[in-house]
C-alpha cells in the first residue's frame, strides 16, 4: 500500500515548508500545518446539509451527528488541535485512511436514512413538487459517531468530513466535550417554538452576541411546524429552518429589515428538546400534502379499531411490520423527530420522554402536547362545515379515520397513566433527588395566559348528538375544567417534588409565575411572533365557545392554572399609561433566557427589534439556588419485632417540608421537619426479623434543596 505522509520542516528566512512524499508501508505520524486558524467555514465540493451538532454526552465522550443528501462513502469526525489547519486535500486523505497526522483522532461515523422525510409544494424550495405530484420522499443520510477519551471541562477542536466517489465535504472547526463536572458552571439558553419564523434567526444570533458562549440548549417544543418536511430541518428558502439558524447559517430579512444568521451554537453545545405538537406528524395515509396530513392525526385507539375490523383485507398474513406501519401512518408519529436526535430515553417513553444529569442540573423532559385545532364552534350540527376543537364536521360523521377528535392529547399525562407513573419515579430517584437544580421541559405547561392554555389540557370529552330518530348528527367536545390534568395531576407531583422550573413553550409568549413551594413556571418563547397574553392588560380575549358548550369550562382572560404571573424584575414592558405588563406579547420584540448554573439565576433578556443597533437589555432576573438539607439519619438502628423504634433525623434548621421513612417504595413513617430536626417511628410489625437497608427522604421545600439518606436497621426477636 502507498500511504500519503506530510513532512514539515522550518527553512530559514522562510515560512513552512511542506512537503508531500509517497511512502510504502504503514502510517507515519506527521504533525499539522500550524499556520491556519480555526475556521466556520466549509470546504469541498460535496454539500453537507447540516453543521455537525453535539448529542447525548457522556462522562467521557459525545456524539456528533450531522447530515447529507449525498449516501456517501465514508463519514469520519477528525478530533484534535490540528484538525483547523488541514487543507481539503489533507482531509481528504485523512478521511480516507491515507494520511495520519500527529494529534489528530479519526472517528468512523455510522450512517441511516431518515425514513419519512419529504417535501410537496409547500415547501419552501426553489424546486419543488407540483401539488399534482403529492408529498415526494426526499433522501436525507444521517453520519453519527462516538468520540470518546474526552475530559470535563476541556474543549476539543473538531470537524467532520464525507466522501463521496470524487467528492469531499467538509465542516469548520468547532469544539466539544464530554458532560460538565458537578459545580462545573454552565450557561443554558432556554427557547423554543422556532418554527422557522421571520425573528428566530434574529432572536439567536442576539442571544449569542449577548451572552457568549452557551454551553446547552433547552428547548420546549415546536423546532420546526412540519416535522416530516425536511426543508424545515435543512434548507428552507425562506433562510429560517431549524438548523441553519442554530448554525449561524440562515439569513432572514427580520420584521426591521436586517438580515440576520442566527449563530453557531450546536455545533459547540448539545441540545436537548421536548416533543411539541409541531413534532407530531398526522396521519400520511392518502395524504397528498404534508400539511393537510399534520392536521390529520388520528387517537391510536381509533386506527388500532379500524386496523382490526380490516386487517384480514389489510395484512392477510398477519405480519406485525405490517400492522405498526399501517396505525402509524393512519394515526400519528414522532419519528422524525426520534430519528434525527440521539436523545436520552426511558423504558415506556422512549426518546419522547426522559430525564438525564447534565452536571448540576437534572433535567426531566416530558411528552406534553396535543393536537391544535382551530376556534370554530358552530351550535346547529346542521351547519358544521369544519373540524374544529369544538366539534367534528357534518361530511366527517361517517369516517371514523376523517374525523379530528377534538384536541386530543397525544401521550397522557393523567393520574394512572404510563408517563405519569415513569415520572413518579424518576421524581423520587437518587439522581433526582440529590441535584442541585431540577428542572422540566416541556411543550405545555400547567400555567399561562396565552392563546393555546385554553381550552384546558383534558381529553375531549365526546358527545354524539342524535335526531328523534337516534340517527348521528354530529359530535361535539366539551373540555372539563375538573379534568385539567396538567393542574389535577402532574403540577402537585412536581411541587411535592421541589421542582426548581419548569420551562414550558407553545403560546410565544414571556410570562412566569411562582408557587408556594417554590416552583418556578416559565414560558420564553416569544422568539419575535407571539400569540398575545389574554389578560386584563392586553387588550386580548380569547373566542368563548356558545351554548350548548358549558362557558364556565372556558377563560375568555387570565391563568387557568391560578396563579397570578409575576411581573419582570427589572425592565418590564409598558403600556401606553406606563402601567408595567407581567408579560412580553410584541412582535416588535424578542425574548431569550438563560439558565447560568454558576449563579443560579434565571436570566431574561429583550431586544427591541425597532432599533436594530440597540443591545438586548435585562427583562427579567429570579434564583434558583436553594440551600442544601445537609439531612442526616443514624447510621444503624437496632428494632425489636413487637415495639415501635423512634428515631431522630437532622437536617437544615429553616427546612420545613416532609421527611418520609421508605422500605423501597414502600411508605412506613412520615414526618414535618422544625428546627432542624424531624422523629420518625418504625413501627412494631413493619419489618421481618433479619438487616434492612431504609431510605428516609426529604421531598425539600420553597428554600432547602431536597436530599436523602439510609439508615440501616437489625430487626430482632420478639422478647
Amino acid at each position: 500500500m502507498r500511504v500519503t505522509t506530510l513532512r514539515r520542516a522550518l527553512v530559514p528566512g522562510s515560512a513552512l515548508a511542506l512537503t508531500l512524499a509517497l511512502v510504502p508501508a504503514a502510517f507515519v505520524a506527521t504533525d499539522p500545518t500550524p499556520a491556519a486558524a480555526a475556521t466556520s467555514q466549509r470546504v469541498g465540493s460535496l454539500p453537507l446539509l447540516t453543521d455537525p451538532f453535539l448529542q447525548s454526552p457522556g462522562t467521557a465522550s459525545v456524539n456528533v451527528v450531522w447530515m447529507t443528501q449525498a449516501r456517501g462513502d465514508r463519514h469520519v469526525v477528525l478530533v484534535g488541535d490540528g484538525v483547523a489547519s488541514l487543507s481539503e486535500r489533507e482531509l481528504r486523505l485523512v478521511a480516507d485512511g491515507s494520511l495520519k497526522v500527529r494529534g489528530v483522532q479519526v472517528v468512523a461515523a455510522g450512517s441511516s436514512r431518515l425514513s419519512r422525510v419529504a417535501e410537496d409544494s409547500g415547501s419552501q424550495l426553489a424546486v419543488k413538487p407540483t401539488p399534482a405530484e403529492g408529498i415526494v420522499d426526499r433522501e436525507v443520510w444521517r453520519h453519527e459517531a462516538v468520540v470518546k477519551g474526552l475530559k470535563a471541562g476541556t474543549k476539543v477542536p473538531y470537524r467532520v468530513v464525507s466522501r463521496a466517489g470524487s467528492e469531499t465535504g467538509a465542516s469548520g472547526t468547532f469544539r466539544l466535550q464530554p458532560l460538565p463536572r458537578k459545580g462545573q458552571a454552565q450557561k443554558i439558553l432556554l427557547t423554543s417554538d422556532h418554527q422557522a419564523m421571520i425573528n428566530t434567526p434574529a432572536n439567536l444570533q442576539v442571544a449569542a452576541e449577548t451572552v457568549g458562549d452557551i454551553d446547552a440548549v433547552f428547548m420546549a417544543g415546536d423546532l420546526v411546524n412540519i416535522p416530516d418536511r425536511a426543508s424545515e430541518w435543512f434548507d428552507d428558502a425562506r433562510g429560517s429552518a431549524f438548523f441553519p439558524v442554530l448554525q449561524g447559517r440562515g439569513g432572514r430579512t427580520a420584521t426591521n429589515g436586517r438580515v440576520y444568521q442566527g449563530a453557531p451554537i450546536v455545533q459547540n453545545a448539545p441540545i436537548y428538546p421536548a416533543v411539541g405538537n409541531h413534532e407530531v406528524q398526522g396521519r400520511r395515509d392518502g395524504q397528498t400534502s404534508l400539511n393537510t396530513s399534520y392536521n390529520a392525526p388520528v387517537p391510536k385507539d381509533v386506527a388500532e379499531r379500524v386496523y382490526e375490523e380490516r386487517k384480514a383485507e389489510l395484512n392477510p398474513t398477519g405480519n406485525p411490520k405490517v400492522k405498526a406501519q399501517w396505525i402509524e401512518d393512519n394515526s400519528f408519529s414522532t419519528t422524525t423527530y426520534e430519528e434525527i436526535f440521539t436523545l436520552p430515553e426511558s423504558r415506556s417513553g422512549g426518546e419522547t420522554y426522559w430525564a438525564t444529569t447534565i452536571g448540576d442540573v437534572r433535567l426531566v423532559s416530558l411528552y406534553s402536547t396535543r393536537i391544535w385545532r382551530g376556534t370554530g364552534a358552530t351550535a346547529n350540527p346542521a351547519n358544521r362545515t369544519a373540524i374544529t376543537r369544538y366539534h367534528e364536521s357534518k361530511a366527517s360523521l361517517s369516517d371514523p379515520l376523517a374525523q379530528g377528535y377534538g384536541e386530543h392529547v397525544f401521550e397522557s399525562l393523567e393520574e394512572g397513566s404510563e408517563q405519569l407513573e415513569w415520572l413518579e419515579g424518576e421524581l423520587d430517584s437518587r439522581e433526582f433527588r440529590q441535584a442541585k437544580y431540577q428542572v422540566v421541559i416541556m411543550h405545555e405547561g400547567p400555567q399561562g395566559l396565552g392563546d393555546n392554555v385554553m381550552p384546558v389540557f383534558a381529553d375531549p370529552e365526546r358527545i354524539e348528538e342524535r335526531d328523534a330518530a337516534g340517527e348521528l348528527v354530529g359530535v361535539r367536545y366539551e373540555y372539563r375544567t375538573e379534568d385539567n390534568m396538567l393542574v389535577r395531576d402532574l403540577q402537585p407531583l412536581l411541587e411535592d417534588a421541589g421542582v426548581d422550573l419548569v420551562h414550558n413553550g407553545h403560546s410565544h409568549l414571556w410570562n412566569r409565575f411562582a408557587s408556594e413551594s417554590g416552583t418556578n413556571y416559565l414560558e420564553t418563547s416569544n422568539t419575535g411572533n407571539s400569540y398575545g397574553a389574554y389578560h386584563p392588560l392586553s387588550g386580548r380575549s380569547r373566542p368563548v365557545p356558545p351554548a350548548p358548550w358549558d362557558a364556565s369550562n372556558y377563560l375568555a382572560q387570565g391563568n387557568p392554572g391560578g396563579l397570578q404571573a409575576v411581573l419582570p424584575t427589572v425592565a418590564p414592558l409598558r403600556a401606553t399609561d406606563g402601567t408595567p405588563l407581567p408579560f412580553v406579547q410584541s412582535n416588535d420584540h424578542v425574548v431569550f433566557t438563560v439558565l447560568d448554573t454558576g449563579t443560579g439565576d434565571v436570566t431574561s433578556y429583550v431586544k427591541d427589534m425597532r432599533t436594530p443597533d440597540s443591545k438586548a437589555v435585562v427583562l427579567d432576573v429570579f434564583g434558583l439556588d436553594r440551600v442544601d438539607a445537609d439531612l442526616d439519619a443514624p447510621q444503624l438502628l437496632r428494632h425489636t419485632l413487637g415495639a415501635d423504634s423512634s428515631f431522630d433525623v437532622t437536617l437544615h434548621p429553616g427546612a420545613t417540608g416532609e421527611v418520609r421513612l421508605l422500605d423501597g417504595d414502600r411508605l412506613l413513617d412520615t414526618a414535618t421537619a422544625s428546627g432542624g430536626r424531624a422523629r420518625l417511628t418504625l413501627g412494631a410489625d413493619d419489618l421481618v426479623r433479619g438487616n434492612h437497608t431504609l431510605r428516609v427522604v426529604f421531598a425539600g421545600d420553597a428554600a432547602t434543596l431536597g436530599d436523602e439518606d439510609e439508615v440501616r436497621v437489625t430487626v430482632l426477636k420478639r422478647r
